[in-house]
């Protein structure tokens, strides 16, 4: 970059990117937007196999859990990706929908803890960010996926499709205070639910509890908090089990990546199953 910015700008310069499938995603600081071009053109010579560059100017905001501002710099002006992960493939529009690289392992890991024949209702399904891999890799018997948003249940449905897993998969457009209590009230039990949002779903424990099955059921329930309190992200959950009538055990937790000084995202296992004490 040298002879396009001076040395000031250069210690601006962001110390990575982020990269999804063929596109460079940046963030530049104030100072640097002025020069975005000169930039551009830069890295596009530096790094030749990206179609695209897009610069990050925003945060993930809303119900939808959107980025709220991503520009088009420089190549091709096409924000459609096929991103590939561990042999999966997930196409979608970057500047509407969500894509943490962050979680890589988890998606995976998540994977091979499910059993043959599983039962799983995955609540915030997204564009299949777990449920792909699972269907792809595991034994799983069906996978319903919930998810409210329009245009990530259209990239869902195409995901589905070009990963091959129409068989085991069930996608569900709608809220899953709603669709959770339908496949409930229609016999549908899970062996694992899937609760992948933040923050932590508490609002949505007491409905996720109708899927309980007699022999228990593995509920992934996520948060951001500070590392020594993931006590407190179960005992929420304990709590409204309890008065739902079931037991809870804390089978294993997992941080799942820094979000800043002292927080993280945490993932818990936490086996359920109904209180058969007589009162």
């Amino acid at each position: 970059m040298e002879g396009i910015l001076n040395q000031q700008e250069l210690a601006l310069l962001p110390s990575g990117f982020q990269v999804i499938g063929d596109i460079m995603i940046m963030k530049l600081k104030l100072p640097l937007l002025k020069k975005k071009e000169q930039i551009g053109l830069a890295c596009l010579e530096l790094f030749p196999h990206f179609k695209s560059i897009f610069i990050n100017h925003g945060k993930i905001l809303g119900k939808y859990r959107e980025p709220e501002k991503i520009e088009f710099l420089m190549g091709d002006n096409n924000p459609i990706v096929e991103h590939i992960e561990h042999g999966i493939i997930y196409k979608f529009d970057i500047t509407k929908i969500m894509f943490s690289k962050g979680n890589i392992n988890e998606r995976k890991y998540l994977s091979t803890l499910v059993g043959v024949k599983e039962i799983i209702v995955d609540m915030f399904a997204g564009i299949g960010y777990f449920s792909l891999p699972i269907a792809k890799y595991s034994k799983v018997e069906k996978i319903y996926c919930i998810e409210l948003n329009p245009v990530s249940f259209k990239y869902l449905c195409e995901n589905i499709s070009i990963n091959k897993i129409k068989d085991k998969i069930i996608p569900i457009n709608g809220d899953c205070k709603e669709e959770v209590i339908k496949l409930s009230n229609s016999g549908v039990r899970a062996d694992r639910v899937i609760m992948g949002i933040f923050p932590a779903p508490k609002e949505y424990i007491n409905v996720a509890l109708s899927l309980v099955k007699e022999s228990g059921t593995i509920y992934h329930y996520e948060g951001v908090i500070e590392k020594e309190n993931f006590k407190e992200l179960y005992a929420d959950f304990e709590d409204i089990a309890d008065k739902n009538g079931c037991q809870c055990n804390l089978e294993s937790k997992r941080f799942v990546k820094s979000y800043g000084p002292k927080l993280f995202h945490v993932v818990l296992d936490i086996r359920v199953i109904k209180n058969t004490t007589d009162s």
